[in-house]
């Protein structure tokens, strides 16, 4: 029964939604299925079961005797009462989505076309005439907003279209203009989606993506309405661009701090997260764009003070290493620490061991060449593919740095891992980067310090890799065997040139 859906949907469920929903079972329209007799039983079981204290999880045969007393055990009529109490879970869920304050305008709408259908048409008109007031009392001009004024504005038409007089034009210019907008608006949004997810993914555009791309083109009067609009097409518009300046970059920050007091969070922290993202890519795909780098950590310390880093008052993993990351690259080594220390208890799935918080310190132990107590900190597993990967590269360098006789073992592991488990895990491009890493780095740790055309060599093939993971450490390692004693030592105390 553990991994019904229903028992998934249950487990979700506070002490207090439990109540509400057993009262609610309790309603014979809504609970009045053929098993209804079973169903609230069903429930008390459940939502008296203890998930922690029982891992074993409920018996059917157990449950079977308590909702059929007295009668021998029958293949699929327990499932039967499921199924309709999965109803009825469903259907209290439903409702208390349905009727949050949050949801008043479609409420309405909703209920306008009820009164419609019953012939009730002054009230019908009375409600037409709330949902413009209720329109005109809000905030925020986000994508919700341009949506439900579509919707108000073919109620309108529709309204008058019903009493049609012959005069007057129904209302159809304002039901196209919303619709244009609003069109306009979720095309643009999800260009954006796509666009973000190429460079990431490395995804060839298709066809139709790129037919839309070569017409991306909104009027201006749109544009000057609606500034969340607005601000999608400078994302769409940087996100085109295959090298991005940091001029670009700044701009859209400021037209993001311009347009706040306009934006709602949800938004605001949407289109910092482009914003941060694009940062990242243009970071790393052009590896020498340092200030692209001081942008993107200005842009986390802005966002962190005012909470667009965080997702219900937490931090997920992801977050934090890429804070992390990019405060270690631009060598902000005080305010990373104090980061650590201050969030270490708000990552989302953290665990007892703490191996989140393990792993960022130890990026900041590296960052600031104390390699000993960097390796001390790596956690020895991850669940998280992107921690796992970045915990075997950070264990690598930092066993290089400290010219460990275990980097050659530790290089044979990861080149096993990489040519057998991580095809499961991992692109073809993404295991071709790590490949390239794994290549350099044993070929560095082969070399001979004050090799000088050896090192130039090496400083050549990196150059060509700039994709490659750790590309800069990589690059940086091949000048150092220009000289004959590298420029770091055994248990450093002082930051290397370079950063993971």
């Amino acid at each position: 029964m553990e991994q019904s859906y229903l028992m998934e949907l249950i487990r979700t469920l506070s002490h207090e939604e439990k109540s509400q929903a057993r009262e609610f079972a309790a309603l014979s329209f809504v609970n009045d299925g053929k098993m209804r007799g079973q169903v609230l039983p069903l429930l008390d079981v459940c939502f008296g079961h203890s998930f922690a204290e029982s891992p074993g999880g409920l018996e059917k045969i157990k449950v079977y005797a308590i909702l059929f007393p007295n009668q021998d055990f029958k293949e699929g009529k327990l499932e039967k009462v499921m199924v309709e109490a999965h109803k009825v879970i469903r259907s209290f869920l439903l409702s208390k989505q349905y009727l949050l304050e949050d949801n008043e305008f479609h409420q309405v709408l909703d209920f306008s076309e009820i009164v419609r259908l019953r012939g009730l048409d002054t009230r019908y008109r009375h409600l037409l005439t709330r949902l413009q007031k209720i329109q005109e009392g809000s905030k925020w001009k986000n994508n919700s907003y341009h949506f439900r004024q579509f919707l108000l504005e073919d109620a309108i038409h529709d309204a008058e279209s019903l009493h049609n007089q012959v005069k007057g034009d129904l209302n159809v210019p304002k039901v196209l203009h919303s619709l244009e907008l609003h069109y306009h608006l979720q095309r643009v949004i999800r260009l954006n989606t796509f666009l973000l997810q190429q460079k990431a993914a490395n995804l060839a555009i298709p066809d139709i993506i790129q037919s839309i791309l070569n017409e991306v083109s909104v009027p201006h009067y749109y544009v000057k309405e609606s500034p969340t609009l607005q601000i999608n097409l400078e994302i769409c518009g940087l996100l085109r661009k295959t090298h991005p300046d940091p001029s670009d970059i700044r701009t859209l920050f400021d037209l993001l701090l311009f347009y706040e007091n306009v934006l709602d969070t949800v938004t605001l922290r949407a289109f910092y997260t482009y914003l941060r993202s694009l940062c990242a890519w243009t970071a790393n795909t052009f590896s020498d764009n340092e200030e692209i780098r001081l942008v993107l950590f200005d842009l986390y310390k802005d966002n962190l003070v005012r909470g667009y880093l965080h997702y219900e008052g937490r931090l997920h993993p992801s977050t934090i290493l890429a804070v992390s990351l990019t405060s270690v690259r631009v060598k902000k080594f005080d305010w990373l620490l104090d980061f650590i220390e201050n969030h270490q208890h708000e990552i989302i799935g953290d665990n007892e061991t703490q191996d989140y918080y393990r792993f960022n310190k130890a990026l900041y132990f590296f960052g600031i060449g104390k390699f000993s107590e960097c390796l001390d900190f790596i956690p020895p597993s991850f669940h998280s593919v992107d921690y796992m990967l970045h915990g075997k590269r950070l264990e690598l360098k930092a066993l290089y740095e400290l010219r460990s006789d275990m980097l050659s073992y530790r290089l044979d592991a990861f080149k096993m891992f990489l040519s057998r488990t991580s095809q499961k895990l991992l692109s073809d491009a993404q295991r071709k980067i790590y490949i390239e890493f794994v290549n350099f780095l044993t070929q560095i740790n082969n070399s001979l310090p004050g090799d000088q055309k050896r090192a130039e060599r090496m400083i050549q093939r990196i150059q060509e890799k700039t994709q490659t993971a750790d590309w800069r450490w990589l690059f940086d390692k091949a000048h150092a065997l220009k000289h004959r004693y590298p420029n770091s030592s055994p248990d450093a105390d002082t930051a290397p040139h370079t950063s993971p």
